[in-house]
């Protein structure tokens, strides 16, 4: 019988007891604890073994992360510590993660967060006793500033530990049963509508292939690009819709807001409110936002538009060439799903050169569709 795997990410000297207990804890409870000291990684000789550390954690259902006061060996010299890069890995996985930060971290963090713009104050010159870097208030501040999967609760022994497992690990079962229970009343309709969307986008795709110009294909995919990146689906927050030429023709995120008539600001957290701070990962309805993540969504955007600039080159064209070309487009054609009975689907897509091209679903239940091409 499968169960589930928890990957044990922390330094090990300063915590190797509490890893220990938490190892011992994981197993009462029927999972399987997955530790670098405990053999429980494989490392391939092909690699290295901070890599395969890494490898592990796609292997594994939950995520254990414990932060104490060393910053730890270095990942490969990155800048970050290895355990800095194992909870990376699982958070791009989606994987659950469960934080935890010594009482005493915990503590000087606040300080450390009190000083950090304080002009009076040299943070150089401070020492905090409970750490030996402060690189760990910087992995502190990532993790609670994470847009989701962001909690982080300190601890002063393991009984706070096994106390918050238990109570978390209760609660996530609790809402997967509830959500399968709901799930289950709509399964046949979701079923449904789930195969419908498939053969809607294989169609479109397929269609898009077969008669789509060498411009519609282009646009696809600088859309696509867009559509991966947290920064846009920011800007589509604050109501902004940026196109792929609007992107190329400004260098920074702030710029590409402005030029959508929405100028973003920072927001300034307040020093008489405790915790303001926390909104420094947060969006504002009147066009704030915070500076770390500002700072993230500048340096997303900037990736961003270095791959269309990519894309583009590889078609042959100059940033110039190709604002010249959409300047100078025609109003492209439609992929137009309409209904036929009440409930179904209305949607469009666009770049498909002269050709007008309609899918109509008769009947759900058939779950086939007719094709019709009309020439403009």
């Amino acid at each position: 019988m499968a169960i589930p795997r928890v990957f044990i990410s922390s330094t090990f000297y300063d915590l190797k007891y509490i890893r220990e207990n938490i190892r011992y804890f994981v197993k009462t409870l029927g999972y399987e604890p997955i530790l670098s000291e405990e053999g429980s990684v494989y490392y391939d000789p092909t690699k290295h073994t901070q890599d395969s550390c890494l490898s592990e954690v796609p292997n594994c259902q939950l995520f254990v992360l414990i932060i104490g006061g060393r910053f730890g060996g270095t990942f490969k010299d990155a800048g970050q510590s290895i355990t800095n890069a194992e909870y990376k890995e699982a958070i791009k996985l989606k994987i659950p993660v469960f934080s935890l930060v010594e009482q005493s971290v915990w503590a000087e963090h606040h300080v450390y967060v009190r000083n950090r713009e304080n002009a009076n104050v040299d943070p150089a010159k401070i020492n905090y006793p409970s750490v030996d870097n402060v690189r760990i208030f910087d992995f502190i501040d990532e993790v609670r500033k994470n847009t989701a999967n962001n909690a982080i609760v300190p601890f002063k022994n393991f009984g706070d530990i096994e106390d918050y497992l238990r109570q978390q690990w209760a609660g996530m079962m609790f809402s997967f049963l509830l959500q399968r229970n709901e799930a289950s009343k709509v399964a046949d309709g979701f079923a449904m509508l789930q195969e419908v969307n498939q053969r809607i986008e294989v169609l479109s795709r397929q269609i898009l292939t077969s008669v789509g110009s060498e411009s519609a294909k282009l646009t696809a995919e600088l859309y696509d690009a867009m559509f991966a990146t947290e920064a846009i689906r920011d800007l589509a927050w604050f109501g902004l819709h940026p196109t792929p030429a609007t992107i190329i023709q400004h260098q920074t995120f702030q710029q590409c807001a402005g030029s959508l008539g929405k100028p973003i600001t920072v927001y300034i957290p307040d020093p008489d409110i405790e915790d303001d701070e926390d909104h420094d990962g947060s969006l504002f309805g009147d066009g704030q936002i915070g500076q770390w993540r500002l700072k993230k969504n500048e340096a997303q955007y900037l990736k961003l538009r270095e791959r269309l600039l990519a894309i583009l080159k590889g078609y042959g064209l100059t940033p110039e060439d190709y604002l010249l070309q959409e300047k100078s487009a025609p109003p492209v054609s439609k992929l137009s799903i309409t209904p036929m009975t009440t409930g179904k689907f209305a949607g469009v897509i666009g770049g498909l050169g002269d050709v007008s091209l309609e899918v109509k679903i008769p009947d759900p239940k058939m779950r086939t569709f007719s094709l019709t091409e009309e020439k403009k």
